[in-house]
Order: structure tokens, then C-alpha cells, then sequence
């Protein structure tokens, strides 16, 4: 199966599904103008890569900005996930990681965290100087 990459832009965040070793990635700002457009063709990746019955799982999500389209979107992937989890024996979590100070965005990942049954890491990122 093929790795699946976007570069991100100003209104959308960089995404890194690679299927060799189950780390997904997604960074950056999520405000597109068409956030189901955006996020479509990685729900359809996450689809078939469940479809391989990988062992490792691991969404990592550092985002520094979504928009509530866009959360919907996130928590739609986490569900397909969640899916798998629960049908599987596999080593599946997601690792939430927030800047330094930026207690919406922890808030959003402990909400989020509420509403899947998949292991969450919090992992609090350090601004460099």
C-alpha cells in the first residue's frame, strides 16, 4: 500500500499516512474552505490501510488550529479507527500533542478523547527559542 502525503498549506495541515509502519500524521492549521473535500481522501487511505490489519496504529494529530468542520472531520478519522481497535488485538493510539500555553487546544484533545474509546497520549510541545 502506498504512503499517502499532502504538504501543507496557510488553510490546511500537512498529512503523512505511512502505511510501512501505521504512523499517520497530521500537523499544521485546519480552516479549508471544503474541510469533508479535505479530509475525504483520508478517511478513503485509513480505510484500506485498516483493510491490511496493521499490528501498529498510531494517529498523531498537532494541530495548532481547527476549525469546528474540521474537528468534526478529525473525530469522523478517530471513529474509523475506533472501529478497528475494538474488532482487533493491535497496538493502536493517538497521540495528542498541543503547544506550550495552548489550553484550548488540550481542551479539545481531552474532549476528543471523551468521545473515542482508543488510548490518548497528551504530550505537551515545548516552543524552541
Amino acid at each position: 500500500m502506498d504512503n499517502y502525503i499532502i504538504e501543507g498549506k496557510t488553510n490546511t495541515p500537512s498529512v503523512n499516512m505511512n502505511a510501512s509502519n501505521g504512523f499517520l500524521k497530521l500537523f499544521g492549521r485546519s480552516i479549508p474552505e471544503n474541510p469533508v473535500k479535505f479530509y475525504q481522501p483520508i478517511e478513503n487511505w485509513i480505510e484500506k490501510f485498516i483493510q491490511t490489519c496493521p499490528v501498529d496504529l498510531t494517529l498523531q494529530i498537532h494541530l495548532d488550529y481547527l476549525n469546528t468542520h474540521s474537528t468534526e472531520c478529525v473525530l469522523i478519522l478517530m471513529k474509523k479507527i475506533e472501529g478497528y481497535y475494538k474488532s482487533s488485538n493491535t497496538n493502536i493510539k493517538i497521540i495528542w500533542n498541543f503547544d506550550e500555553d495552548d489550553e484550548d487546544m488540550e481542551d479539545l484533545g481531552k474532549d476528543l478523547s471523551t468521545l473515542v474509546s482508543i488510548p490518548f497520549e497528551f504530550v505537551e510541545v515545548q516552543e524552541e527559542d
